[in-house]
Order: C-alpha cells, then structure tokens, then sequence
C-alpha cells in the first residue's frame, strides 16, 4: 500500500546518520506530516522573532536530534515545535507564537517498528499516528483563537428578530403590557387578571380604575393628606405622585387617637426606674 505521505525516503535518507532512538523517528515523522501541513521549517531554538529573511525549508535542520526544539512558519506566523522524551514516548508541544497558544500531543516509542527501512516497516501504524499529530497538535492551534472565540458566540434567532405581541401572538403569561390581559380561551375570563403582573397601565392618565397585578401603588390623587401627619411640608409631594409611606398617617378615615399623642403602649410602665421595686 503507497504512503499517504510523500517525501518520507528523502527525509530519512538525509538524516539516517542521525537517528539513534526511537524518539528521534517520531520526530522525523512529525516534522513530515507538519511540512505536508504547509509549514515550512526556519532553524533550531526558541526565539520568537523573524524579519522575513529567515530561509524556509522543507528539511530537518543540522543538529536537530541534539536541539530538539525546531522553529516552524506556516502563512506567515510563527511556531515553535517543543520535544521532550518521556517514558517509553516523546511528548510534542505545538506553540503558536504571536496567539500564546499551545497543543500537545504523546507519541509511543513502542510504535517505531524499525530504524530503517520504509515507511511501513518503521511505522506499521503510521496513518493512525498522522492522524494523532494533524488532530491533536497540529489543528487546535492552527485555527485562531478569536475565530473560535467569535463562533462560539451564538445569538438566538428570537433575539434578533423579536416578534411584536398581539391577540394572535400572546406571551407565555399573556400579558399585554399597554393594560388589560389577553382574553381567554372561550372567553370566560376566570382568573384573567392574576396572569397579568403589571395590572393596569401605570401610565395612563387619567389613572385607569380596577384591580390585579403584582406591584404595590399607592393612592393617588391625594388621598392621603400631605401635611404634618407625613412629616412632610405642603406640596412636596405631588399630586398623583408614587409615594410609599414611611410611617401610618395621623389622619385617616377612622382616627383612632389624637394626633401627634402617644398611646399607652409608647408610655414606660410604673416604678420603671425603682430597682427596688
């Protein structure tokens, strides 16, 4: 069966005197399915820098089994392929410089068959592992952060395009919010107003007459005095204003106790001061 990947016997024939372990053919076929990926290969180190003058090329750079650090350009940008041997593997990190991001993959040693020979006899399970470093390090890096930032972003169709309320499109709760629920189904009405939480319009004016919602208002149109019995000056509040009592007032429809006097309750009790007592 042909490989899938072309160039392999060249790469090996130009560095075969450089292959000692294990690792090191994990690594030449790593650097084969990044350069079928488009990446071109710009030299050993870390540096995160390049002018443009750097020279790309398809070859493992002079050293490379002794560096184990290669620095790669794909459309423009900057990566940098990190190696690092671990038990029985070679663990690769993928950086992708000017995004700070990174992927990882490991690689067995025990996959490696061979040191030499072809392609399938020194890698039997080469297409599954091609697959691994296209997967796993090569493409979650790749792809933009801010691609994948701005796609997840969804907005619901709903939210875009809102649709108007009305008799035939009523709301979960069918409220109507300018006043006055909905009418039911077959028109009974039974229980009409407690789905409605907003009551009448607050707005309207004059103000509307009837019962239902959820919200607290108070009496409008003076009816409660304004005065002395609110602690307030004449005039400040205004007529028809929401105004929420901060305390009973002193005149009301059945006044109880002259104003401004204390009732017993507010008195201390006899001999309250006599520890003798």
């Amino acid at each position: 069966m042909s490989s899938p990947l072309f160039g392999w016997d060249l790469l090996i024939k130009s560095v075969e005197s450089e292959i000692k372990t294990n690792e090191d053919v994990l690594l030449c076929f790593t650097h084969l399915v990044l350069v079928s990926n488009d990446f071109k290969c710009v030299g050993l180190g870390e540096s995160k820098v390049i002018d443009g003058t750097e020279t790309k090329t398809e070859a493992l750079p002079a050293g490379w089994s002794e560096s184990y650090s290669i620095r790669y350009v794909h459309k423009g940008r900057l990566y940098i392929l990190k190696c690092t041997k671990v038990d029985e593997g070679l663990m690769l990190n993928l950086i992708r410089v000017d995004e700070r991001t990174t992927s990882l993959v490991q690689l067995n040693s025990n996959a490696v068959a061979s040191r030499t020979g072809t392609l399938a006899q020194m890698l039997p399970k080469h297409t599954d592992l091609m697959d691994q470093i296209k997967t796993q390090l090569i493409e979650k890096v790749v792809a933009s952060k801010n691609s994948r930032d701005t796609s997840s972003q969804t907005v619901a169709p709903s939210a875009s395009n809102p649709q108007p309320m009305s008799p035939q499109n009523p709301s979960p709760l069918m409220v109507d919010p300018l006043g006055g629920g909905f009418p039911r189904p077959g028109g009974v009405g039974v229980g009409e107003i407690d789905l409605n939480p907003f009551g009448r319009n607050p707005l309207a004016f004059p103000s509307p007459m009837g019962g239902g919602g959820m919200l607290f208002e108070p009496p409008r149109g003076g009816r409660f005095p304004q005065g002395p019995g609110f602690g307030l000056p004449p005039g400040a509040i205004p007529p028809g204003a929401r105004f929420d009592p901060f305390r009973p007032p002193d005149v009301d429809r059945f006044p109880r106790r002259p104003n401004n006097r204390p009732d017993n309750d507010e008195l201390p009790p006899p001999g309250y001061d006599d520890m003798f007592m």
